[in-house]
């Protein structure tokens, strides 16, 4: 994890001083960026504004999972390194949105340290001001943190935190604000996250069921009753072929909300699934699963009672 870490801060240094170097030989950069409309309302990703998604990187226990979720957002954030000066956003509802780079208002001690702020003017006098995107490293400390934002075109504003260090990713704060229609920015909501849900083994109790067709009309089934981490009983239909019953199985906690069930150590991979309880759904993943349908390596699992 450290590796990774060191890994992620190189690169994001790499890449500003690129970028800032670029800026220094040509500034006309930047003023392309804005008259190509790529810094206009609506403003970054709307990823952003979904709770679910959020939810997604809040409630998982797997950095690398973490990683995936992350790596969904498509809004190219870097260009903010290229920001050097004030820019005119746009002009909206007679006020102007500009966007001021902090960066002489740098009080830490990061190695790489961007602010950015969203300004809102009405006839020359500015009415309110928030931080939108923020970048934090600290390469000897091996920190990273990055604040998200998402402006949609009804003025309804999201900032997403997330610090990223040794022990894992985490979300520090994920906000809500509305821009009213005197220009004020409005905080409605404040670090509204779900937090996790504490699966005890009690919680597993019950039997489950899943069954999927792959494209050759071959039937895959699993019947799982679980009457304690300990104690479990499946059965298992592959292909269509006759039906396979183990009993006496162990289910292994992988995370807080994520167990594995080994029920055929002779398959390999094969005779491994994984059930996990997100927010009181139930997925099942594994090898036996991704092959019925390449590409789609979880299913949802109907747990009966």
């Amino acid at each position: 994890m450290r590796n990774i870490i060191l890994c992620t801060i190189l690169a994001i240094l790499f890449s500003c001083k690129k970028d800032n170097h670029l800026q220094v030989e040509n500034d006309n950069k930047v003023e392309k960026i804005v008259n190509n409309n790529e810094l206009n309302i609506p403003l970054g990703d709307s990823l952003i504004s979904k709770s679910n998604f959020v939810n997604q990187i809040n409630n998982n226990n797997s950095i690398k999972s973490q990683r995936e979720y992350l790596s969904k957002i498509n809004y190219d954030y870097d260009k903010f390194c290229l920001l050097t000066k004030d820019r005119i956003l746009s002009s909206k509802k007679n006020f102007t949105f500009r966007l001021n780079n902090n960066i002489n208002n740098n009080n830490t001690n990061a190695d790489i340290f961007k602010s950015i702020s969203l300004c809102i003017y009405s006839n020359n006098s500015l009415v309110d001001s928030l931080v939108i995107y923020k970048q934090e490293n600290y390469g000897e400390a091996l920190v990273a943190k990055t604040q998200y934002f998402y402006l949609n075109a009804s003025l309804n504003l999201w900032t997403l935190s997330i610090t990223e260090e040794e022990e894992g990713i985490k979300v520090t704060s994920w906000n809500y604000y509305k821009i009213d229609e005197k220009g004020k920015i409005n905080l409605l909501k404040e670090d509204f996250i779900q937090k996790k849900i504490l699966v005890t083994n009690s919680n597993w109790i019950g039997k489950y069921f899943f069954e999927k067709t792959n494209r050759d009309e071959l039937k895959t089934s699993f019947e799982i009753f679980i009457k304690d981490l300990n104690l479990i009983t499946l059965k298992y239909i592959s292909d269509s072929d006759q039906t396979e019953n183990y009993m006496n199985l162990v289910g292994d906690k992988v995370a807080d909300n994520k167990i594995r069930i080994v029920f055929n150590k002779k398959y390999g991979n094969m005779g491994v699934i994984y059930i996990e309880n997100y927010e009181g759904n139930y997925l099942i993943s594994g090898t036996p699963i991704s092959i019925i349908n390449p590409g789609n390596d979880e299913f949802p699992i109907i747990k009966i009672k």
